[in-house]
């Protein structure tokens, strides 16, 4: 079971670092989970692409297709509410963390909590991995 931020979940979309790696995890079946955040950073990426020239208009259609499929039919979407964001003042009080940042995190911590309290919603998975790009995000996670 995974749970990827907005900055690891681009990388299905764009062809950087990592591509690859998060590539082979959406192929393998697994359950992925991202936050609802995730729906506008990915759109403000693309959209910051397109507008550098980074994207041709073709491609940037396909890869918006792409994301929507993805978000309508693989991504296990966790809403953002009281006990999603919980861990988020603590988080923030005790590191360095951007407020999407400490969302995200809060969010998984959230979802590690629910597979530890519930079996049936962890259906079978032990493990939480967060996928993160930032350093200082991944230390505290």
């Amino acid at each position: 079971m995974l749970y990827l931020d907005a900055s690891v979940l681009a990388k299905r979309y764009f062809t950087e670092r990592g591509s690859d790696a998060v590539q082979t995890r959406f192929r393998s079946g697994e359950r992925i989970f991202t936050s609802v955040l995730s729906y506008a950073e990915i759109h403000a990426a693309l959209g910051r692409k397109y507008r550098a020239r980074e994207l041709k208009a073709n491609d940037f259609e396909l890869v918006r297709k792409a994301f929507v499929h993805d978000w309508l039919y693989s991504l296990k979407v966790l809403e953002m509410n009281a006990a999603t964001l919980a861990a988020l003042p603590d988080l923030v009080e005790h590191h360095p963390l951007k407020g999407l940042d400490a969302a995200h995190l809060s969010a998984a911590l959230w979802l590690r909590y629910m597979c530890l309290l519930t079996p049936d919603f962890a259906a079978g998975d032990v493990v939480l991995e967060f996928g993160v790009v930032d350093r200082r995000l991944a230390r505290v996670a």
